[in-house]
C-alpha cells in the first residue's frame, strides 16, 4: 500500500492516570500496521481508550475499555521493553535535533536503571567479589530473577488469551482486511502499560561509558555502568 490509511492518529486514555507514553506522537498508520504503545499507569480500574484520526479527510475514532490491575507480575519484561522504546525515541530526537544535556541525561539514567546498552552506557561483567570491592550495586540481578521466574511460571500454565478488550472490542476484525470498499480501517492495537508506583528525578552526573569485561561466575552478575 502506498498511502497512509489513518492520518494524525492520537491515543487518549481516561479513567486511569497514565504517563511516559511512547511513542509520544503516533502520526500516520498504514492499513495492517501494528500500533504498540508503552507507558506507565497509576492505581487501577477501568480505562477508556480512544484511538482517533482521519480517514480520507473524515474524522474517525475507535473506542474500547480495558481493566488495569493494581499489580500484575506476569510479564515483568514489559518494564524493560518500555525503557528500550523510550530510549529509542530519545535517541531519535538527538539524531534529528542534536544532542542536548537533558535528553542525554534521560537516556543515561533510564539505561542504567533498566540495564540497557546505549551510546552512553555499556556492559560491565565482573566476578562476585568485585561487586563489593568496587561498590557496584547489583541492580540487574533482581530484575533478571523476576523475568526468569515469570517465564517459568508462564511455561507451566495452559495457553490463555491475553486480549484485553474482549468485553468491548475496539475493532470489528482481529487482522487487517484489504477488500472493504467502504474505507474502514482494520488495525492491531497493543497497549503495554506497566504499573508505576513512583517517579524518580534524573539528578546524577553524566559520563562516557567504558567496557570492562572480566571472568564471570554467574550470568546474573551483568550490570550496566558508566564512568
Amino acid at each position: 500500500m502506498t498511502h497512509a490509511a489513518f492520518h494524525g492518529v492520537e491515543l487518549a486514555i481516561s479513567g486511569v492516570k497514565t504517563g511516559d507514553l511512547t511513542p509520544k506522537t503516533i502520526g500516520n498508520l498504514y492499513r495492517g500496521q501494528q500500533l504498540i504503545v508503552f507507558g506507565h499507569y497509576f492505581g487501577n480500574g477501568t480505562a477508556e481508550l480512544t484511538l482517533s484520526g482521519q480517514i480520507s479527510g473524515g474524522e474517525k475514532s475507535y473506542r474500547t475499555q480495558i481493566e488495569f490491575p493494581a499489580n500484575n507480575e506476569n510479564n515483568p519484561e514489559i518494564e524493560r521493553l518500555w525503557a528500550y522504546a523510550a530510549i529509542e525515541e530519545l535517541m531519535e530526537d538527538i539524531h534529528n535535533f542534536g544532542e542536548k544535556a537533558d535528553i542525554k541525561q534521560a537516556v543515561t539514567e533510564t539505561a542504567l536503571e533498566y540495564g540497557l546498552v546505549t551510546d552512553y552506557t555499556s556492559m560491565l561483567i565482573v566476578r562476585d567479589e568485585m561487586f563489593d570491592a568496587y561498590g557496584i550495586k547489583r541492580t540487574n540481578q533482581q530484575r533478571s530473577n523476576n523475568e526468569r521466574n515469570a517465564r517459568q511460571l508462564r511455561a507451566n500454565r495452559p495457553i490463555v488469551s491475553h486480549r484485553a478488550d474482549t468485553n468491548k472490542p475496539m475493532f470489528a476484525q482481529p487482522r487487517p482486511g484489504f477488500n472493504d470498499a467502504s474505507g474502514a480501517l482494520d488495525l492491531w492495537l497493543l497497549v503495554l502499560l506497566a504499573p508505576l508506583v513512583w517517579f524518580r528525578s534524573y539528578s546524577t552526573g553524566l559520563g562516557r561509558a567504558r567496557v570492562r569485561i572480566l571472568p564471570v561466575a554467574n550470568p546474573t552478575d551483568i550490570q550496566m555502568n558508566k564512568v
